[in-house]
């Protein structure tokens, strides 16, 4: 039996494919990892339908032996009432058996002739290629927000960003050049996520009754988590958070500077979660843009704030040890070692540029903050570069 050929998108060197359908068309695999942390097993990162209990493991020898075992599938709290669900399915590694190749299937009587062959990714410990790495997803429904994306992924540079992933479900060709340059420049790794292809997506978080949809917010929680694992070795630290949010050192310049300190005043402490403060983009811009013609939010001409109050929830993003969580979801994690910590806003804060703003807030009562333009005399240019090669005015 051979290894299955792994299917490219058409963004270069992205890797294997994120999505395989098992014979039942109600699990799908995302990834396979060595996962040596707790007990020597394989896990195996899938979506799942709530009625699925049977998965099984079948270990490629080299030996040339075949070793098969039930897993346990591990369903991640946070499903929030979909059909379809995140789950890890946990195998443990059998001794004695020497393997690079493994299958998964849910009849253990299938032929192993017609079951999917995955390569396992194993965890290589050694020194971390990047310090520090930025997860985003997903970019969807043609996605052309390509000004913001710029400004973005160059502010993830300067606070210390040395690679930035992004999960892709659809964007539109201004995005799509984008991140092909940033692709050649080494910055950003585009894993493509079909999920739309397998599953009736929702952009609400929630199920309701009625709402057509298999799983909420096009399994951010699954991608979120792909993300997290594929770095867990390559990456001191990994960033969670949406291509609109930047999580910014008040105290510090940078991202190292910051959690250097942190963990000095919190050395048992694995996950830092960071408050949202959103700088609503629907008021009134403030002073000239340079860039009119590249379409989406320019964050530099939105520096009022929405007033922070300790009533109101303000969703958290993270910056995690990967090494330590094994599981997390979108604003906290569900399982890790280590103590999680509410970063103070004294520290550092989220911000979040969006359109949508709370109404109930008037305008004369938004805050002005330049915490973002502090970086201006090397965020400018850096931004016009980008934008003079891509986007050249006639």
């Amino acid at each position: 039996m051979q290894p299955h050929d792994p299917e490219v998108s058409h963004f270069p060197n992205t890797g294997v494919r994120s999505f395989v359908a098992l014979e039942d068309n109600k699990t799908f695999i995302i990834s396979t990892y060595h996962d040596s942390r707790q007990f020597n097993l394989l896990r195996i990162l899938a979506i799942v339908h709530k009625t699925v209990k049977n998965i099984y493991c079948l270990f490629h020898c080299k030996q040339n032996v075949y070793l098969q075992g039930r897993a346990n599938i591990d369903i991640f709290k946070d499903n929030f009432g979909f059909p379809y669900q995140t789950a890890n399915i946990l195998c443990p590694s059998p001794p004695q058996c020497d393997y690079d190749y493994m299958s998964v299937h849910t009849n253990s009587s299938t032929d192993m002739r017609k079951i999917p062959i995955f390569k396992i990714q194993k965890d290589h410990i050694g020194s971390f290629s990047a310090n520090f790495t930025v997860c985003i997803s997903a970019l969807y429904g043609k996605y052309n927000n390509a000004l913001q994306v710029i400004q973005a992924i160059e502010m993830y540079k300067l606070l210390g960003a040395s690679r930035v992933t992004i999960y892709n479900i659809s964007c539109h060709e201004n995005v799509d050049k984008i991140l092909k340059h940033y692709i050649r420049e080494g910055v950003v790794e585009v894993v493509p996520w079909p999920i739309d292809k397998y599953l009736k997506t929702s952009k609400k978080w929630k199920y309701v009754k009625g709402l057509d949809s298999e799983i909420g917010y096009y399994g951010q929680i699954a991608s979120l988590n792909d993300c997290m694992y594929r770095n867990m070795y390559k990456s001191e630290f990994v960033l969670l958070n949406d291509i609109d949010e930047i999580i910014i050192p008040i105290k510090h310049w940078d991202w190292s500077s910051l959690m250097g300190n942190l963990q000095k005043r919190y050395p048992q402490t694995s996950v830092f979660r960071f408050e949202n403060h959103a700088f609503p983009s629907s008021i009134n811009a403030t002073g000239p843009s340079l860039w009119n013609h590249v379409p989406g939010i320019n964050i530099l001409q939105y520096p009022y704030r929405e007033p922070g109050d300790e009533m109101s929830i303000k969703p958290r993003k993270m910056i995690v040890n990967p090494r330590k969580v094994i599981q997390t979801s979108i604003h906290s994690v569900l399982k890790a070692e280590g103590y999680s910590t509410d970063v103070s806003r004294e520290d550092g804060i989220l911000f979040h540029c969006k359109a949508k703003r709370n109404m109930k807030i008037p305008e004369k009562d938004l805050i002005r903050d330049d915490i973002l333009l502090r970086y201006n005399i090397s965020l400018v240019p850096n931004i016009d570069k980008i934008v003079q090669k891509l986007f050249p005015q006639h």
